[in-house]
């Protein structure tokens, strides 16, 4: 009984753990995306008052956008276009493609090669 009882312990806390890499993952990609998202708009507001590149101003920020998702290895060739003195609709586009990135990133099914399935080797009564 009691190498049962370790055996379901020893899932649980299994599961509990790739609950919280989960979580943890999601959170780590829901940073950058607040932080486009904030900018998007105000790119948006400066693009319907006329202007045509993006203000030295938002160098700081996008350094940061940079730091929080250069990992990600899908978005190399969106990174390039994610700087000042820009076009907007140019660093509009990059963000928005970085974004749809990370939505797929945050989506992906996790794959553990090593993991198998659940088998308690028990049978119900039926």
């Amino acid at each position: 009984m009691t190498g049962l009882l370790a055996q379901t312990n020893a899932h649980i806390r299994d599961a509990e753990r790739e609950y919280r890499d989960l979580k943890a993952r999601q959170d780590r990609l829901r940073r950058p995306v607040q932080l486009i998202d904030r900018l998007l708009q105000e790119l948006e507001e400066l693009n319907l008052k006329g202007m045509k590149r993006v203000p030295i101003s938002y160098e700081p920020r996008l350094d940061e956008i940079l730091a929080l998702v250069g990992p990600i290895q899908s978005i190399p060739d969106q990174l390039a276009n994610i700087k000042v003195k820009v076009g907007i609709a140019k660093l509009m586009d990059a963000l928005f493609a970085v974004e749809e990135a990370l939505f797929s990133e945050r989506r992906a099914p996790i794959v553990e090669p090593d993991s198998e399935s659940f088998d308690s080797g028990l049978y119900t009564a039926a």
